[in-house]
């Protein structure tokens, strides 16, 4: 039986990450009360990598954010916020406490490892520089043993205990000289089928009608059969597949993050679930169980 909260400790310290099938969640901490259509999952960072999930998807931004003692943002901190509203109302919820909870797993669990995806949210900065400067002194830097860095797709030994980043913002010549992420930062808006090289990427997420929910699972279904034939080959380069089970419209209630998700279930995306099938992002990860999350890792086995 596999142990969901070390699964990656059982696989051999010579495969490649981009092997394994990789369960992810799509805005990961956005949990909390907030308004509706903004909450995506239905558990906390902690317990989804207790539960296996091993990519997590975060959107910062500074609006909102008040750290200092005269109530005024200082710039000590970043929050999480899904789009224009913060995934938790009325205290924001500060990246160095989702972080904590990374490190906290990593300690008590040393085999494992998990991308995280960073985007910059909100265009409220003040140049293009300030929000990698930010992200690195304010968190990567202070804990640079936590994080795998390099722009490659590394082997499970060079990543256990660590953070691999998957970076989605864009670096000024002044990060030139140092590695910083997977080079994540650009890839055409809701596509179906984009290559970048080091990773490949489906984000149809224009869902504005109950019907384009099914378009959306088929997009999905053909992705994960694309990852499984690529991983399927010896001599294929090591890619990550990044398939997004996801999408919402604010002004539809079908269309909100819960909602889609159940009907993504219902178009029954499990059933091409299969060894080196990429990541699976997924909106309600712990539903029935944990059941598709499940289906995912045990893909590996």
């Amino acid at each position: 039986m596999v142990d969901y909260q070390k699964w990656i400790g059982e696989k051999d310290d010579d495969t490649e990450i981009s092997k394994l099938s990789l369960p992810g969640t799509h805005n990961s901490a956005a949990c909390h009360v907030a308004l509706p259509s903004v909450k995506c999952q239905d558990h906390s960072v902690s317990t989804q990598l207790r539960n296996g999930i091993r990519f997590f998807d975060f959107r910062l931004g500074k609006l909102f954010l008040k750290d200092g003692e005269d109530g005024k943002y200082n710039g000590k901190e970043l929050q999480v916020i899904h789009g224009k509203f913060p995934v938790r109302i009325p205290i924001p919820l500060k990246f160095s406490s989702v972080l904590d909870e990374f490190y906290s797993f990593l300690d008590q669990n040393p085999s494992e490892t998990c991308i995280v995806s960073i985007k910059q949210e909100g265009d409220n900065f003040n140049d293009k520089s300030e929000f990698p400067r930010f992200v690195w002194d304010q968190y990567i830097n202070q804990n640079l043993d936590k994080w795998y860095l390099n722009g490659d797709v590394p082997k499970i030994r060079d990543a256990r205990g660590k953070i691999i980043l998957f970076r989605r913002f864009g670096l000024t010549d002044e990060f030139q000289d140092r590695p910083y992420g997977i080079d994540a930062a650009w890839w055409p808006y809701n596509t179906i089928n984009d290559d970048r090289g080091v990773f490949q990427v489906q984000d149809f997420c224009e869902v504005k009608h109950a019907e384009d929910i099914h378009t959306k699972a088929g997009y999905v279904k053909d992705f994960l059969q694309t990852a499984t034939q690529h991983n399927s080959s010896a001599d294929a380069p090591p890619r990550l597949f990044v398939n997004f089970c996801t999408g919402a419209n604010l002004f539809d209630m079908d269309c909100w993050p819960e909602k889609v998700a159940d009907e993504m279930r219902k178009c029954d995306i499990g059933a091409l679930v299969n060894k080196g099938c990429g990541i699976v992002i997924l909106d309600y990860a712990g539903r029935d169980n944990w059941d598709l999350v499940k289906s995912i890792v045990d893909s590996n086995f």
